[in-house]
């Protein structure tokens, strides 16, 4: 289980080279307080869940192939810090 903040943080900052950092920081934060993501500790199927739902609007920016590859590196990122692979 990870901490909800470092998971935005990464995230954001995977996301930040294709959408720009306000974009990436609005796109995660809103999903994250979708799913009541926003304090707390997540668990690897919180983290898919959220993965899962910022995928869902950047295909829209970047293409699916490209997304896949996005929440890949975002997988390894969060994975660094000792989160789900």
């Amino acid at each position: 289980m990870l901490p909800a903040a470092e998971v935005i943080k990464t995230l954001v900052h995977v996301l930040t080279p294709y959408l720009g950092e306000n974009m990436a920081r609005a796109a995660v934060r809103s999903q994250a307080d979708k799913l009541g993501f926003k304090h707390g500790r997540l668990s690897p199927a919180d983290v898919e869940r959220l993965l899962g739902a910022v995928a869902s609007g950047l295909g829209v920016f970047v293409g699916r192939d490209k997304t896949q590859r996005i929440l890949d590196e975002a997988r390894a990122a969060i994975g660094a810090q000792g989160g789900p692979r």
